[in-house]
């Protein structure tokens, strides 16, 4: 389930982008969620978002109430969610005097309550992540989270036991389990890479392997997609301008996305890609693919937009 990478183009703009890869068949699409937005967490009374948030979700089949899979808010911090089966702890019980939240109310917290990395790493000692489902689920989800902001820095946050510790990524990519840390070591080791921690030398080796014209790791499993999108991401010269970075990391999704086949539809093991998505954090502008429309859709969180409208929305992706 997933890929992620963040991004700095030519001209300074940072991007975060990603797959979605999950077995459900609910429409995943573009949600805006308001000011002042009051959610449901696991457990405990209603909160109140005090940002606008734009990302990739979809609204509840069963109550009213949405689900994120990845955002960014009207100051440009961003989140997404990716899967950590085999390594992900929750606690079973509420910590009074923390703010309990189920690991998929985490996004919602993050955006909603916070404006920086700075802010999200000073709150975290506060949060409790709970073994509990969201609404009607039929299960508990594993999951980690990558996180940046308009200073361009990337942070993981792998809930692997005791209080919640952000992390810097210096690799800017995420995927599934296993944890980060392997997952850098599994690069280097690829790249013939000394030492276990992302260098300088590298990024340089992944230079190497894209002039080379060396071919990438090709299964869907989770370190091949870490290992093929690290050395696209570092490996491949920086694109003149926006437009053009936008195009070359679309490919780069692509090359990592999981296939549809509709002779598995609603098999719940069928895990496929649902959507594509980009997020330039300084415009605070979304640019989604969905599998079924392919079209491009381009949705941006004006100031106008977070001031003024006052209720969810979930678009259109057809």
């Amino acid at each position: 389930m997933c890929t992620s990478l963040t991004y700095t183009t030519a001209s300074a703009h940072h991007f975060f982008g990603r797959t979605m890869d999950f077995p459900t068949t609910t429409p995943w699409r573009p949600v805006f969620l308001p000011r002042q937005h009051p959610w449901q967490p696991a457990v405990g009374p209603l909160r109140t978002s005090q940002y606008a948030i734009l990302g990739g979700g979809r609204r509840a089949s069963d109550w009213h109430a949405y689900l994120l899979g990845d955002g960014v808010n009207e100051a440009g911090l961003s989140c997404a969610e990716l899967y950590l089966p085999g390594a992900a702890t929750y606690a079973d019980q509420p910590v009074t005097g923390q703010v309990n939240l189920g690991p998929q109310d985490f996004i919602t917290w993050v955006l909603g309550e916070h404006t920086t990395l700075a802010d999200v790493i000073a709150d975290l000692p506060r949060v409790t992540l709970l073994n509990r489902r969201w609404g009607q689920a039929t299960a508990v989800y594993p999951f980690h989270w990558i996180l940046s902001d308009p200073t361009g820095q990337t942070i993981v946050i792998e809930p692997t036991g005791g209080p919640l510790q952000a992390q810097v990524n210096p690799a800017g990519i995420l995927t599934n389990t296993p944890l980060l840390a392997t997952h850098i070591k599994n690069l280097n080791r690829y790249l013939g890479v000394s030492g276990d921690v992302f260098t300088s030398e590298t990024i340089q080796a992944a230079q190497t392997v894209i002039v080379s014209g060396q071919k990438l790791p090709t299964k869907t499993i989770p370190t091949d997609r870490f290992i093929h999108m690290a050395i696209r991401r570092w490996g491949t010269p920086i694109a003149e301008n926006d437009v053009l970075s936008t195009r070359e990391i679309f490919q780069w999704l692509a090359e990592v996305s999981l296939p549809f086949d509709p002779k598995r539809q609603g098999q719940p093991n069928h895990n496929y890609t649902h959507y594509r998505s980009i997020f330039n954090l300084e415009a605070k502008m979304l640019t989604f693919q969905s599998r079924r429309s392919r079209r491009l859709q381009q949705i941006i969180l004006t100031p106008e937009m977070a001031s003024h409208q006052h209720f969810p929305h979930a678009y259109p992706v057809d």
